[in-house]
């Protein structure tokens, strides 16, 4: 992969230059709630933001939202036109973090099988606008209190998967490029970047392991024997039981879970006839097993926990070789009950090895 230097300035140009071709999501910081600061994305029109938030950790927004909507128009009938309006335009994303890159390989391999896994079946919705995303990638300069990538296999920075990434130093950034997408977005750039210097890639690699050695320092008393991507989760009902007492089945974790890919197929009358829309579904639903006959395989809320973390450790390993945990902790964040996914991983594998 070649790596170059720019600076921040630079980039700010960069960004600008971008936006002259492209939709531009970038990283920036609002004030939510009671005053706290939160960063997410926001499209870049006009001129570029002067404070982009290009530190810390992952943002709140997942970059599955920008190849997988929240809803969308899948078909519309009666209608005498064939194939489905799939088009997408170009759009690159400044901010995704290393646990988002990870999670866009399980929309690869589910969504766009027959290039990235071994099925025959491909989405082109999501196969179109994953073309033509472009995914600008940040190392994570902090970690946040629910980050625990490490404890699944990964890193608070991206090996690939992306396009660029951009590694935050004092003086810029090293810019890495990892795709022909990325060569296309720094082309003509020659007079934003210069060559990379020694001292470049040694402060990076610095910035690395200080944030890995926080990750794994704040997570030490969730450890168990092992690593939490090498566990099934086949416990007991009463270690579920355990885990479950305060969920309330809202389904958080599923919205904001980078790597959740279900969703619910609805028709509704639109103007001139009908539309089908896609619509993200959550697993800890209790409507979400039911089948047409009323049965439900899932009917507690202990079995519906159950599956959706197996489904991250068990289920992803053994049909698509990767678990599709990334480690982001927005789950956590997100729980209305407070249930931390490293404390229910530690239980229920703790208390299997005592039976």
């Amino acid at each position: 992969m070649k790596e170059v230097f720019i600076g921040r300035e630079n980039l700010q140009r960069l960004i600008g230059r971008w936006a002259k071709d492209y939709r531009v999501y970038v990283p920036v910081t609002f004030d939510i709630m009671n005053n706290e600061a939160t960063p997410d994305y926001e499209l870049v029109a006009g001129e570029v933001p002067e404070k982009l938030h290009l530190e810390g950790a992952a943002l709140a927004h997942t970059a599955k939202s920008f190849i997988f909507y929240s809803r969308e128009v899948v078909a519309k009938y009666p209608s005498s036109d064939p194939e489905a309006d799939v088009e997408a335009p170009p759009t690159v994303i400044v901010g995704p973090r290393a646990c988002d890159v990870r999670g866009l390989a399980k929309f690869d391999k589910v969504y766009w099988s027959t290039v990235h896994f071994t099925e025959e079946y491909d989405d082109p919705f999501i196969i179109e606008k994953r073309k033509n995303t472009y995914i600008v990638s940040l190392d994570c300069t902090a970690a946040k209190e629910t980050c625990f990538c490490t404890m699944v296999g990964g890193e608070p920075y991206p090996k690939e998967g992306f396009d660029l990434n951009l590694a935050p130093i004092d003086s810029g950034f090293v810019l890495t490029i990892g795709s022909e997408k990325g060569e296309k977005l720094v082309a003509g750039s020659d007079d934003l970047v210069s060559e990379l210097q020694s001292t470049h890639g040694q402060e990076r690699e610095r910035s690395r392991n200080s944030v890995t050695e926080a990750v794994n320092r704040q997570n030490a008393d969730f450890r168990v024997e092992g690593s939490f991507d090498r566990y099934d989760l086949e416990g007991s009902p009463e270690s579920w039981a355990y885990v479950t007492q305060n969920c309330v089945g809202c389904g958080a974790c599923n919205r904001v879970c980078p790597t959740c890919t279900c969703f619910l197929l609805v028709d509704q009358r639109a103007k001139g006839g009908y539309e089908r829309t896609r619509n993200w579904d959550t697993c800890l639903s209790l409507g979400y097993a039911r089948t047409g006959g009323g049965g439900n395989s899932r009917p507690e809320l202990l079995q519906r926990l159950d599956n959706r973390l197996r489904c991250k450790f068990e289920y992803s390993r053994d049909r698509y070789g990767l678990v599709t945990c990334t480690g982001c902790g927005r789950c956590i964040d997100a729980c209305m009950g407070k249930i931390d996914m490293r404390e229910a991983i530690k239980h229920v594998v703790t208390e299997k090895a005592k039976a």
